[in-house]
């Protein structure tokens, strides 16, 4: 089955996404794995039950995003599946705090395992005959013949519905095995293969902010819409804790992620493109992605804007004068 770039399958079925670049895949072990990553990450992973994964941040000391990631939780390790491209970089940033007492182990087996991804409101349907028999629902689940799914959770940033999606991880001599299978039970219930701009596409369509366009030194987890689903307000310490719990209970927030429709091609333009007021010319935001939409035959575009400017309908300018419209996300 060729992958397309078109997503309307995908939201009406199912779409299936292997991408060029797989996401890294880490494991922490050791007996202080959970003591190790409780203090530099978002999530609170000493609560975090066995055969469960949930969404973290790792931040900066002033509380701005440097990656984010998946984290499983096994009996006697926690994998760590970073943003694809971050493999050293993430890696680094863990071994910064991986000191010499530390009682914890980092490896990559990043190149045992191949990346890939499910959308669309059947994405369960093509999943469960795949998995191994699971009576207690966890959206941590073990594929038939090796590897695990990670069953997204079907509302994400700011809280709004982006529909059922799912990460597996597949070992890398099982997976042309596994592919095949794949392909024959996504043709029977009528989906498709995404190629790389398709699987943007959708993602766009759905609002959802990504590495490192979005998620990047500039933007705190609340901007985002992430800190329902990424940050734990009740845990110890941990870097970058300080400000974000006084964003949370004492501050506001000056900008937001917002989306966009754009009223003309985009031309030579490349995000990131400065948004104007077309009434003074006064800075309203970033634009930091482009997409279009198959489904609504539009332009899209996500981005940051100031709180005077985050209202649908709110219209502004780009730099080259093409005019955006503030759209509320998800677009599909």
């Amino acid at each position: 089955m060729p992958a397309v770039p078109d997503t309307t399958k995908a939201h009406q079925k199912v779409g299936i996404h292997v991408p060029s670049v797989s996401r890294p895949t880490f494991f922490v072990e050791g007996e202080d794995r959970k003591s190790f990553l409780q203090g530099i990450m978002s999530q609170d992973i000493e609560k975090q039950e066995e055969g469960t994964f949930a969404y973290a941040l790792f931040l900066n000391p002033k509380a701005r995003i440097l990656f984010d990631a998946w984290c499983s939780v096994f009996p006697d390790r926690i994998g760590l599946h970073p943003p694809a491209g971050t493999r050293e970089t993430f890696l680094a940033h863990l071994k910064k705090y991986l000191f010499f007492r530390t009682k914890a182990r980092i490896s990559d087996d990043t190149d045992n395992f191949r990346d890939i991804r499910i959308v669309g409101p059947e994405t369960f349907t093509l999943l469960l005959p795949l998995l191994e028999p699971d009576p207690s629902g966890s959206s941590l689940r073990f594929l038939k013949g090796g590897g695990w799914a990670l069953l997204h959770p079907s509302s994400f940033q700011l809280d709004l519905p982006v529909g059922p999606q799912a990460d597996l991880l597949v070992p890398a001599n099982a997976y042309s095995g596994f592919i095949h299978r794949l392909e024959t039970a996504a043709s029977e219930l009528g989906g498709v293969f995404l190629d790389d701009a398709g699987y943007i596409n959708y993602l766009t369509e759905k609002g959802i902010p990504l590495f490192p366009t979005e998620l990047n030194e500039g933007h705190f987890p609340a901007e985002a819409g992430l800190d329902s689903v990424g940050v734990s307000y009740n845990k110890g310490c941990y870097v970058g804790q300080e400000p974000v719990t006084r964003l949370k209970f004492q501050g506001h927030l000056n900008r937001q992620l917002c989306g966009f429709l754009l009223a003309d091609p985009t031309g030579e333009s490349v995000p990131p493109l400065t948004i104007t007021s077309p009434e003074d010319g006064s800075e309203a935001g970033v634009l930091t992605r482009i997409a279009y939409s198959p489904v609504l035959k539009k332009t899209i575009g996500l981005g940051y804007l100031k709180k005077a400017y985050w209202e649908a309908g709110t219209e502004l300018l780009l730099p080259n004068a093409q005019k955006l419209t503030v759209h509320s996300i998800p677009f599909v």
